[in-house]
């Protein structure tokens, strides 16, 4: 033999076969596995329907007409980043800069007129949220009387709840409808003293909630999409009626 030649051997000879045997097996059984793949049904059910969400803003962006505008106390007002916290979590949210001229009324006749247009086109109530802020909160909550739907959802923020229920029904007026939540912060110069939420109401149709936070950021709490109150409101969106 040869010197540095390399021995014939039985065992490599083994080997290679073996090695031949093993990659045929694992051909055959990628070819039975797409086999079997094309035979197995495949699910044809259709997308769960989107959550909706009408975000409403608070007073500054309306004054500023602006999206981002600044507070010289609670710096600036992050709009789109709020919007963009809620389509992250699967909303298909809408939310626009009202006119610096619009009223309460004017723009609580806006999102009804949204709403109704969602339920109109077999979008079921549960599945519509209104998160209103600041003055958004009291637009929300005038939206939510003329409605009257129970099964709508609504969050609002930095307001009052009891307050403005009890301000609404006097009088003989009507109160909000559907699935109220209201967060609101406890160091809010413009919402305390705030009376506690009781269901008292003497409102059948209204289903109320209210959590009070403790940031210590006073009015500015609703500026920017903390998880304090973003998840809240998620989980008050989503859960079932």
């Amino acid at each position: 033999m040869p010197e540095g030649a390399e021995p014939f051997s039985h065992e490599r000879v083994g080997a290679g076969k073996a090695d031949s045997r093993r990659s045929w097996v694992r051909s055959a059984s990628l070819a039975l596995s797409v086999l079997l793949a094309g035979s197995l049904p495949v699910a044809t059910g259709d997308p769960a329907p989107p959550r909706h969400l009408i975000y409403l803003h608070g007073r500054i962006v309306q004054d500023q007409q602006s999206a981002r505008p600044r507070h010289p106390r609670f710096g600036y007002y992050e709009m789109e980043a709020i919007l963009a916290a809620f389509r992250n979590r699967g909303f298909a949210v809408s939310g626009e800069i009202r006119p610096k001229s619009a009223s309460v009324g004017d723009s609580a006749g806006h999102v009804v007129a949204q709403v109704r247009r969602l339920l109109d086109s077999g979008v079921p109530a549960d599945h519509v949220t209104v998160v209103g802020a600041s003055m958004g909160a009291g637009i929300a909550l005038v939206a939510a009387a003329r409605l009257g739907e129970p099964g709508l959802r609504f969050a609002i923020l930095g307001a009052c709840l009891s307050q403005n229920v009890r301000t609404m029904t006097a009088r003989g007026g009507t109160g909000p409808s559907g699935h109220v939540l209201s967060i609101r912060e406890a160091s809010d110069e413009m919402t305390e003293p705030c009376p506690s939420w009781k269901n008292d109401s003497g409102q059948p149709s209204l289903e109320a909630r209210e959590i009070v936070l403790h940031t210590g950021l006073g009015h500015g709490f609703l500026y920017g999409p903390l998880r304090e109150w973003v998840d809240p409101v998620v989980e008050w969106a989503l859960a079932k009626p």
